[in-house]
């Protein structure tokens, strides 16, 4: 009231903001809206509020709305606000319990996936515990003999809105050492509450390599099943589709000129002359033709099409063959025949400022039938 000045509450609907309220007048809905980055469903609170007024003494309130309800109040955690309001020491203990008796020592099992060092999905364990502030990794790498040898992490866990990051410390030696950072998303949920939390991590792999890459927990009922699943062979397909090659290894190099960055910098002069006019022609096995044009920005290499009604989705180049090759691959959606191509191309066109080359494609048109043929790609250099 006071945040409004007003003299009295509004009635229930325009209070909530629900059903047939002004929203150009207080309302606890947009109060709440301004203070997080959710929407919030006024009806949630209405409800929340009849049962309160219906006596019930034990009402549930999501965790979002908890820490919307708790920062509108001016609290930042549940115990500061019951150490502001305590009316006696036996109601204190009784509120106290109904926040933290269930789950301040209530320890979280997970197997960990990740596609780790030899280009393979590995498996960790992973135990959360302490009210989700401590974090352990114990990482699983079989052994050629059937054993397997572990690696250690430990670490803390904070939540800042919809996600959690987690900071690990790895013993090195005799000591302790920074090691990975994670952030997953949870939305405004409990996370013990989720059987998945997926994320991506940052960290050094075994050959002292600076990765990173996805990760998927999965929540197990014991450490009894969590130990069972992470030494077991078999990677759930839901898993494996998910993680497979998704990772990004920076190998330990100290570059000392540009040349060095990666053993594909000697190919960066023939990588400048990429930014250019494309104008390709399909030759389809079956007869048929389809054309597309498009541009490299000589600026930051994006792509731009240039044939009308025809959007690229998803795009990807590379030079492969120590530079002799060129490959693209896209996804399109709109007026064309393509629904996905593969395109291999000889690099000899990029030595002069235009010129004419023949390639070879491959991919699904937008009848979902597998196709390929040959293609004509006349290039001007910007």
């Amino acid at each position: 009231m006071n945040k409004h000045q007003l003299v009295k509450l509004p009635k229930a609907l325009q209070l909530y903001g629900y059903g047939a309220y002004n929203d150009t007048k207080p309302n606890l809905k947009q109060d709440f809206e301004d203070i997080g980055s959710e929407f919030i469903n006024g009806k949630y609170l209405y409800d929340k509020s009849r049962q309160f007024e219906k006596g019930k003494l034990l009402i549930k309130l999501n965790q979002y709305y908890k820490d919307i309800i708790l920062l509108y109040l001016g609290y930042e955690d549940f115990k500061l606000f019951l150490d502001a309001h305590k009316t006696s020491d036996i109601e204190y203990e009784k509120q106290y319990d109904l926040v933290y008796k269930d789950t301040e020592d209530i320890t979280y099992y997970y197997v960990n996936y990740y596609f780790g060092e030899d280009d393979t999905i590995l498996k960790g364990q992973t135990i959360i515990s302490n009210n989700w502030k401590t974090i352990q990794h114990i990482f699983i790498y079989p052994l050629d003999d059937g054993t397997f040898r572990e690696h250690y992490s430990n670490g803390s866990i904070k939540r800042q809105g919809d996600t959690i990051t987690i900071k690990t410390n790895t013993l090195s030696g005799e000591r302790y050492i920074d090691g990975a950072s994670e952030i997953y998303y949870i939305g405004h949920k409990s996370p013990s509450h989720l059987n998945y939390l997926i994320g991506t991590y940052c960290t050094f792999d075994i050959f002292t390599n600076s990765v990173a890459g996805r990760s998927i927990l999965e929540k197990c009922e014991s450490k009894q099943i969590m130990e069972e699943e992470s030494k077991s062979a078999f990677i759930p397909p839901y898993i494996a589709l998910e993680i497979r090659n998704k990772r990004i290894v920076n190998n330990s190099i100290v570059a000392r000129n540009a040349l060095e960055l990666s053993s594909k910098s000697p190919y960066a002069s023939l990588y400048g002359k990429l930014a250019g006019t494309y104008d390709l022609t399909f030759n389809f096995d079956t007869g048929f033709k389809e054309t597309l044009k498009f541009k490299i920005l000589p600026t930051n290499y994006q792509i731009i099409t240039l044939t009308e009604n025809v959007y690229i989705e998803k795009d990807r180049f590379e030079l492969i063959n120590k530079g002799s090759v060129i490959n693209f691959r896209f996804g399109f959606s709109g007026i064309i025949a393509l629904e996905r191509v593969n395109i291999y191309i000889k690099t000899y066109f990029l030595k002069d400022a235009s010129g004419a080359q023949e390639g070879v494609f491959s991919g699904i048109d937008n009848e979902n039938r597998l196709i390929n043929g040959t293609l004509v790609v006349n290039y001007t250099q910007n």
